[in-house]
């Protein structure tokens, strides 16, 4: 493992892609109108290098914009590519910008698209080995595209998916909030997708939503990716509750080719577009299609490939692989003894008289502070938010306390929880939060999950397990792992009746297990 100061890589990055003598004034060509295979207007920006095409024709990288974004969103990397050689375009999908269509999610017609504008490039310029860059939107239909286009020989997806139904049904859990933002400010959105929105709200034909994110979803086209040989580079964010890191993270460690893994402070999207982690990511792309599209040879292939960047002190480590450790600890849940008090986390397995605790639904609680898309931006600055978890209301939530570290902590992976429990109700809903918690009480939040358990058997005991999303975070001596359990989110769906009781068992043949990876 490698740790350094992001500052300092990234002047070395920059030097290392663009030098002084390499730098040209490039021609900008506005508002392109190109016409896409079934008639329908794409409209496009393209800046041409001043310099002469290489023998091999100029490297190339097609921009595809984020979610409500146009052309436009790229506009100073564009110039910075084209003013070290590129040729790059910028363009609007379909449904976005003044592009027409109708905007379909990454489906046949988008993928179509992105094929018809690379015919373009290479009829009306000398075209040499092309990339595809994005964050969200632009990342997931670079990755399709890469699949099922292999004149695309790198990718940039940045803040982007590798699985649909993991983005908006995390764990059997609508992402109310998310769902909604993209449904609502796509103006000219495909009349399927509204169906398929309120298909997953209504839980109803989930096998349709499938099949409906199967063909947008890259986890679909890993042997297409390893055919083409295509170079992956990945970069999400810890805080990211659109398209969690672990989706990207099983796309990563699927892949045979070039790859290499981003993971960063910071919710969706911002980091990359407000230029957080200190430039790093836009800095290692660039470094990605120099290695990959022009050929040179900057290291980048032979450094580790992953890098993590630590929350909240912002800490740059580099890795050879993810996982990036295989080292873990297993935390036994034992029991509190009464609403009052907090259960604990023991290294040692449950061993006394049969017990058990409940919880109830029906009220939000202080453990899912930290989660709204506002206070997620602003941790990707280093601006952490608090949790008063003494404040943590014992009637509908659970807390579990570790032992007090000694030294630092470093959580570094996926946390992942196994748990039994005896619900009321046949479906009810968990939100599982992981805290650092000072000695004065104060949390910040290190992770979380949701799940929805449907047609659970009522009043019998049975096991959930969950992976918690990936994160990076180092807990200070003095303080102790919090393990918060409540029922409802600000930004998930509840179930419809909330009326119901959890009861966790405790049992020497029931043991309820958090697994915390670290270095």
């Amino acid at each position: 493992m490698k740790t350094f100061a992001l500052p300092a890589l990234l002047a070395g990055a920059l030097c290392a892609g663009f030098t002084a003598s390499s730098q040209a004034a490039p021609t900008f060509i506005p508002d392109l109108d190109i016409t896409t295979f079934d008639g329908t207007e794409l409209d496009a920006n393209l800046y041409v290098p001043e310099t002469a095409a290489p023998a091999g024709g100029y490297p190339t990288v097609l921009f595809t914009n984020s979610w409500m974004l146009d052309k436009h969103q790229y506009l100073l990397q564009a110039k910075e590519l084209a003013e070290n050689g590129y040729l790059v375009m910028s363009y609007s999908t379909r449904g976005f910008g003044v592009s027409e269509g109708l905007v379909d999610v990454a489906g046949d017609n988008s993928i179509n698209d992105a094929s018809v504008l690379i015919d373009w490039l290479q009829a009306n310029y000398p075209v040499g080995k092309l990339g595809m860059a994005g964050i969200s939107y632009g990342a997931g239909i670079s990755l399709v595209t890469a699949a099922q286009d292999p004149r695309v020989t790198a990718v940039a997806a940045l803040s982007g998916w590798s699985d649909v139904i993991e983005g908006l049904y995390p764990n059997n859990t609508v992402n109310l909030v998310w769902g909604t933002i993209l449904t609502t400010t796509a103006l000219n959105l495909d009349p399927e997708v509204d169906t398929i929105w309120a298909n997953l709200r209504a839980t109803e034909d989930i096998a349709g939503v499938e099949t409906f994110a199967a063909p947008r979803s890259a986890l679909s086209y890993v042997p297409e990716l390893n055919s083409n040989g295509t170079a992956v580079l990945m970069s999400n964010n810890f805080a990211d509750y659109l398209f969690k890191p672990n989706s990207m993270t099983q796309l990563y460690t699927l892949l045979d080719g070039p790859k290499k893994l981003l993971l960063n402070p910071g919710t969706h999207a911002v980091t990359e577009t407000l230029g957080g982690n200190d430039g790093h990511i836009w800095a290692t792309t660039f470094r990605w299609f120099d290695r990959y599209l022009k050929g040179e040879a900057n290291g980048i292939d032979s450094e580790p490939k992953v890098d993590m960047t630590v929350r909240i002190s912002n800490k740059l480590e580099q890795f050879d692989d993810f996982p990036v450790t295989d080292k873990s600890t297993r935390y036994y849940l034992h029991p509190r003894f009464s609403y009052f008090n907090n259960a604990s986390m023991k290294t040692s397995s449950y061993n006394g008289w049969g017990w058990s605790n409940d919880f109830h639904g029906g009220a939000d609680t202080k453990a899912g502070t930290g989660i709204p898309v506002i206070s997620d931006a602003l941790e990707g600055f280093g601006i952490p938010v608090y949790t008063n978890m003494t404040g943590i209301n014992g009637y509908h939530a659970i807390e579990y306390n570790s032992p007090v570290f000694g030294s630092t902590f470093k959580i570094r992976g996926t946390p992942s929880l196994e748990m039994w429990i005896k619900p009321s109700k046949p479906e009810v809903q968990l939100h599982v939060h992981l805290y650092d918690t000072g000695p004065l009480g104060l949390g910040r939040l290190i992770t979380h999950a949701p799940i929805t358990v449907r047609n659970a058997a009522v009043g019998q005991s049975q096991k959930i397990s969950l992976d918690l999303f990936t994160t990076s975070y180092d807990v200070p001596a003095g303080h102790v792992v919090t393990l918060a359990i409540d029922t409802e989110g600000l930004i998930y769906q509840k179930p419809a009746d909330t009326r119901y009781e959890i009861t966790v068992p405790y049992r020497r043949s029931q043991q309820s297990v958090l697994t915390i990876p670290h270095l």
